[in-house]
């Protein structure tokens, strides 16, 4: 039986203005989606005309970013934000997002809504992950141990945690055994299609690899930021009140990096755990709409960009000074 948690309820936009960005836009997320296909489309297609290895190194490296950036869109679908009927939210998410990508929605779900509503204490399902590597989710972290957790995770040497997101992505409730036969028919067709044509390798290298290297790391960047490195290690998961403003890191991004590290405005954390009814696409509006609110200019750990990121996760600049520094700028 599952404890009940007291929850700090922070009033910080009015109800009216929150229906307002609760909108779902169904076609603004299939322009996405298919915006990335056609990306991924455009690099195999690269690759292909140019057999030479750099560019299939950074073929892959590329397809890696656009395989996170669906995983963000398949987010959406987690919490229902696609479509309104539960049934074509699920249908689109899955075989455009996450089949793909050899998981499911519904096992994504599962996990993923037990973190939004346990968030940060024993019963947080994020906790496994720093119980059994303790080494790679404690900080603030060495530079050098920092940099070589990513670089293991681009080597194939980090496949523990990609094994562990799998499993985290697999509790699905009704079973796993009709996802399964989907998958493997999805990408059974895939392979026969790419071996027909004499490429065989390019579904391995350009598809398969970047699924559990590029993609891990992008995954791991994303999950460190958005609740590591903010208050004392050892208040982490022993909470017994929901905060979600307080245990939470938005961080801010523009051009290139955001692109490729923090699609979709997935780095604004705090605004999603707080309102997760507000569809991806609002989330930078509804971020300048809070920085206008003294509470949360008070409380919110903003951190500028991934360069005062990895100074807060490294030790090289606490993060309080971060979040200070942002809100007076």
């Amino acid at each position: 039986m599952r404890k009940f948690y007291d929850r700090v309820n922070w009033d910080l936009i009015s109800d009216v203005e929150l229906h307002a960005f609760s909108n779902h836009n169904v076609w603004r997320w299939l322009a996405a989606v298919a915006f990335e296909w056609l990306v991924i489309a455009a690099i195999f297609a690269v690759c292909l005309m140019r057999p030479v290895w750099w560019v299939w190194i950074l073929g892959a490296l590329f397809v890696g970013t656009r395989q996170h950036a669906l995983a963000v869109l398949a987010h959406e679908g987690a919490h229902h934000l696609i479509v309104r009927s539960h049934f074509w939210n699920d249908v689109l998410a899955n075989y455009l997002t996450t089949y793909p990508l050899t998981f499911t929605v519904q096992g994504y779900r599962t996990t993923h809504l037990q973190h939004h509503w346990y968030l940060e204490t024993p019963e947080d399902p994020s906790k496994v992950s720093v119980d059994r590597h303790p080494e790679e989710w404690t900080f603030p972290m060495r530079r050098k141990n920092f940099i070589w957790m990513f670089l293991r995770d681009l080597l194939l040497l980090s496949q523990r945690a990609a094994i562990s997101l799998m499993k985290y992505l697999w509790d699905i409730p009704g079973g796993r055994a009709p996802h399964v036969l989907r998958i493997a028919a999805m990408h059974g067709v895939a392979i026969a299609l790419f071996a027909w044509r004499g490429h065989l390798a390019a579904y391995l290298l350009l598809w398969i690899v970047p699924l559990y290297t590029v993609t891990v790391a992008c995954y791991r960047l994303r999950s460190v930021a958005e609740h590591s490195g903010i208050g004392p290690q050892s208040e982490r998961y022993s909470r017994d009140v929901i905060d979600n403003l307080r245990t939470t890191r938005t961080t801010t991004g523009s051009g290139l990096s955001q692109y490729l590290l923090i699609p979709y405005n997935v780095s604004y954390h705090i605004e999603h755990h707080l309102f997760p009814s507000i569809p991806t696409f609002r989330l930078r509006d509804l971020h300048a709409k809070l920085e206008t609110n003294e509470v949360y200019a008070a409380n919110a750990h903003v951190t500028p960009g991934h360069r005062a990121l990895f100074r807060e996760l490294t030790g090289s600049s606490p993060p309080h000074e971060t979040r200070l520094a942002t809100h007076t700028a």
